[in-house]
């Protein structure tokens, strides 16, 4: 017990005097010190019933003998902060959050750790804590809503944006918008969208970190407040275990887990935040071992956005143990687990109770993962597409750039009808780097689809997409414009290509003339001069790298 060197011995009296201080006793500190990190907050709804899983959590702890500490982290909740200045701070916010829990756990000398998480990035932010600091640890997904309905009509967070698109060119009024608005959420949790925090959940649980089911469970039921208290009492066994996230966070984990996440249309989200977890854990996974795993794993779901399923569906149909089985000997089925099962004894235990919805492996809904990673002469290291939400019209796409510097400016010009079917829209300066903090491009996308340009309009950036996105979106370009990228020399007119069968993306402009303009190119001017973006913005590395800073 860690805890016995911070609280036990004469030594330590002040210690146990200023514990005692918050009501804690002798006997709670002769027990293994179970810290639990919260996300709590009040203003966002996969947060805003994590009290009431905290509570379920420590009553879990001190059945099975040991004593709960919380603490509270935070989330900058990038679905409040689509298309404006604030969206530029979540990303960051990852790693800063892998430091608390870091910071925390280690100045407070507990013994194990419950990761009680929402969102997309504070989830593999403590998956890196995890990583890091290797104490116990087990995660709980705060988990995702059931869709919202509307006279008949499923509801999901796309379903909302795409319709300022759709109100502005009149295919629905405002009033039905509102309803859609005030309907989405029927209850707490993270939608029903495989967003990037319910991708998280997913990958999270596949990869061995929360008890099977969990990361599908929808949130604030009995049935999760359950699964917290399962989840209370099993930290305690894995402390008493010595189970350490380096038993659980192998090679082959990571494997299972970006295949589980590839084969249900998981979020491009997911490229940046495995390559970031991967580091922490010190496993090797970069662009082109992402690029063979999809090439190898068939898409078995296409879940919102990318089909008519939600993320609740998924957890009826049997989830991520029944995807797991579906993905068959694709699965390492050695790899342990934070409940003590092995990945193939859950996957074998599980059941595929809709296969409409969880197609099978010898008839899958795409021969290929849902993400692609493309290279070509606009892309020397890489960029990124959700293959899985591009309509076949766009797959092999040659369009007439029209250059923008920042999303704000593209979805103006979008939603004031000045994007003519055949461009290719060219967003830039919105990498780690330039934005700085990459930016989710869900307002641009939205514009594009809800305008009705989805199947004849590119859209293309050095920032990233939201788990909501959908249509032909790629997004990583690297280099970014901010480090030299040829997406900062592409000028309107030019001619861009692209073909996700070839895996290409392309800019039609020779070697010659991308020189001259690199030598008259002017860098635009930081947006960002003071505070930690300004910090961020001189350490952060770029998107094919995990954007990770140095630690």
């Amino acid at each position: 017990m860690r805890s016995k060197d911070q609280f036990q011995g004469i030594q330590r009296s002040l210690q146990r005097a200023w514990i005692k201080g918050a009501g804690f006793t002798d006997e709670e500190l002769d027990r293994p010190l179970i810290m639990i990190a919260n996300t709590y907050q009040d203003f966002s709804p996969e947060n805003a019933h994590l009290r009431t899983l905290a509570d379920a959590v420590k009553a879990g702890v001190r059945m099975n003998g040991g004593t709960p500490i919380e603490f509270n982290t935070f989330h900058v909740t990038d679905s409040e902060a689509f298309a404006a200045r604030s969206m530029r701070y979540v990303l960051p916010s990852r790693d800063i959050v892998a430091d608390s829990v870091e910071l925390m756990a280690e100045g407070h000398g507990v013994d194990a750790l419950v990761l009680l998480t929402g969102g997309d990035k504070p989830t593999p932010g403590m998956v890196m804590a995890a990583a890091r600091l290797n104490l116990p640890t087990i995660l709980l997904y705060c988990g995702p809503t059931k869709y919202g309905e509307y006279r008949g009509k499923h509801l999901f967070l796309e379903t909302v944006y795409d319709g300022v698109g759709e109100a502005v060119r009149g295919a629905i009024d405002e009033e039905t918008l509102k309803n859609w608005e005030d309907e989405l959420f029927p209850g707490p949790g993270a939608g029903d969208t495989l967003t990037s925090g319910n991708t998280a959940g997913i990958y999270t649980e596949a990869l061995g970190l929360s008890l099977p089911g969990t990361g599908t469970l929808t949130g604030g039921t009995n049935k999760q407040i359950r699964a917290a208290k399962y989840t209370g009492m099993r930290i305690v066994d894995l402390f008493r275990e010595n189970v350490r996230p380096s038993d659980i966070l192998t090679p082959a984990a990571f494997e299972n887990a970006l295949r589980v996440a590839l084969s249900v249309s998981g979020s491009t989200n997911l490229v940046l935040h495995f390559i970031a977890m991967a580091k922490e854990a010190g496993v090797e996974l970069d662009f082109s071992f992402i690029d063979k795993i999809g090439r190898e794993t068939p898409t078995l779901a296409k879940l919102a956005p990318s089909g008519p399923w939600g993320v609740t569906e998924l957890g009826e149909a049997g989830g991520v143990p029944a995807v797991l089985k579906e993905l068959g000997d694709l699965i390492h089925g050695d790899t342990i687990t934070v409940s003590g099962k092995t990945t193939g004894e859950i996957a074998a235990a599980a059941e595929n109770t809709n296969p409409e919805l969880l197609a099978t492996r010898a008839e899958p809904k795409a021969p290929e993962g849902a993400i692609y990673i493309l290279s070509g002469s606009l892309a020397p290291e890489g960029a990124v597409v959700k293959a899985s939400g591009v309509t076949p019209a766009m797959w092999e796409f040659e369009g007439i750039a029209r250059v923008f510097e920042n999303e704000e400016d593209a979805i103006t010009a979008t939603l004031a009808s000045e994007i003519e079917p055949g461009t290719a829209i060219i967003i830039r300066n919105e990498g780690p780097k330039g934005g700085p903090g990459m930016r989710e491009m869900l307002g641009a996308t939205s514009a594009v689809v809800g305008m009705g340009l989805s199947e004849t309009v590119a859209l293309i950036t050095d920032g990233r997409f939201s788990g909501a996105s959908h249509g032909p979106a790629i997004g990583y370009v690297g280099p970014e414009a901010a480090s030299g990228g040829p997406i900062g020399l592409v000028q309107d007119g030019d001619t861009i290509s692209i073909n996700l069968d070839a895996r290409r993306l392309d800019l039609a402009v020779d070697e010659a003339e991308l020189a001259r303009r690199r030598t008259s190119r002017i860098a635009p001017a930081p947006n960002v001069t003071r505070g930690y973006l300004a910090f961020y913005a001189q350490h952060v590395a770029p998107a094919n790298q995990g954007a990770v800073m140095p630690r």
